[in-house]
C-alpha cells in the first residue's frame, strides 16, 4: 500500500505500543496485544535492557509493523557515555526528566547537537543491524519534537527512506472528554505545547518528505488508556490516517490496563462497525 492507493473516503487506524524492549515485560504484553488484539505497530528503544529479546519477538511476527522510539532521556544510550558525556550523567544514563533534558538541550543546543546527532544516528543503526527496517520513528517521551532534535531524526529518517513520523495532535475536544482526571491541568498544557510545536514539525516534516497521521490519540490519557477511551476515539476520530498510541506492559497496574483494552474484544467489533481499516505503518508505506 502507498499513500496513492488509499482508498477515497476510507479511514484507517494505526494502533502503536511504545517502549518495546524496555523490559520483558513490556515485549510480553506488545506480543499479547498483537497476537490477541488490535496493536499493528511497535515502536523499538534502541538501547532497552530487552532489545535482543524483542527483535526475536518481532521476527516471530511478520504483521507487526516496527518502529524505532527514539530515545535521549530516560533511559541507557547505545553509544558509550565517553563519546556523549554531555548526555549523560554520572551512571552513564540519560537525563531521567524529559523536561530538564529538553532545557538543556536547548541551552547547550551549540556543544550537544553534534552528539544528539551521533546518538540518533546509532539509535538507527543499532535497528539496521538487527536486521529491521523502521516503518515510523517517534520519541520516548516525545522528546523528538523538542526544536533542536526534530529535524535530526527528520534527516535521519529520510536517509534511510522512513515514511512517517509521530506528530501528537488530539482535538481539543478529546482532551476535555479523554483525559485522565488524575493529571489535572497536564493535558490541557501538553495540547497546547505539542500544539506549537506541531505547527512548526509539520512543515519540516513535509521538507524532509515524511508523513504523518492526523489526529494521533494518547496524550490526554497517558497511563490511563482505557477500553471506553479506545471506544470514544472510535466514534469521534475522522482523520483518513488516524493512530492511538500506547504503554501496554504486564508488569504494571496502568500497563495491564492498557492491554486489557487492546485485546477487548468489542474495540474490534466497533472498527469494523465505524468502517475503519486496521493498519500498520508499514502496510501504509508498501513496504513488505
Amino acid at each position: 500500500m502507498t499513500e496513492r492507493t488509499l482508498e477515497k473516503g476510507r479511514r484507517y487506524l494505526v494502533t502503536v505500543a511504545d517502549d518495546l524492549g524496555c523490559s520483558s515485560s513490556v515485549n510480553q504484553a506488545v506480543a499479547r496485544a498483537h497476537d490477541s488484539g488490535i496493536l499493528t505497530s511497535a515502536s523499538l528503544m534502541a538501547g532497552g535492557d530487552a532489545f535482543e529479546e524483542a527483535v526475536l519477538m518481532t521476527r516471530a511476527r511478520s504483521r507487526l509493523s516496527v518502529g524505532l522510539h527514539v530515545t535521549l532521556c530516560d533511559a541507557r544510550p547505545v553509544l558509550a557515555p565517553s563519546s556523549i558525556p554531555g548526555l549523560v550523567g554520572p551512571d552513564g544514563r540519560m537525563e531521567q526528566s524529559p523536561a530538564w533534558a529538553g532545557v538543556r538541550y536547548w541551552r547547550q543546543r551549540r556543544e550537544l547537537l553534534p552528539q544528539i546527532e551521533a546518538e540518533v544516528r546509532a539509535q538507527f543503526d543499532r535497528l539496521d543491524e538487527a536486521g529491521i527496517r523502521p516503518s515510523h520513528v517517534d520519541g520516548h517521551h516525545h522528546l523528538h519534537m523538542h526544536p533542536v532534535i526534530f529535524e535530526v531524526v527528520c534527516r535521519e529518517a529520510s536517509q534511510r527512506r522512513v515514511e512517517w513520523i509521530r506528530i501528537p495532535r488530539e482535538p481539543l475536544s478529546a482532551v476535555f472528554g479523554l483525559r485522565s482526571p488524575s493529571r489535572r491541568v497536564m493535558p490541557y498544557m501538553e495540547w497546547a505545547v505539542f500544539g506549537m510545536l506541531g505547527i512548526y514539525n509539520t512543515r519540516m516534516a513535509r521538507k524532509y518528505g515524511l508523513r504523518t497521521a492526523c489526529p494521533v490519540y494518547g496524550l490526554s490519557f497517558t497511563g490511563s488508556l482505557d477500553r471506553r477511551r479506545i471506544l470514544d476515539v472510535l466514534e469521534r476520530s475522522n482523520g483518513t490516517v488516524n493512530e492511538i498510541f500506547s504503554h501496554p506492559d504486564t508488569a504494571t497496574g496502568s500497563g495491564r490496563q492498557e492491554l486489557e483494552a487492546l485485546t477487548y474484544a468489542e474495540v474490534r467489533q466497533r472498527l469494523t462497525s465505524h468502517g475503519f481499516a486496521l493498519v500498520g505503518y508499514r502496510e501504509l508505506s508498501g513496504k513488505s
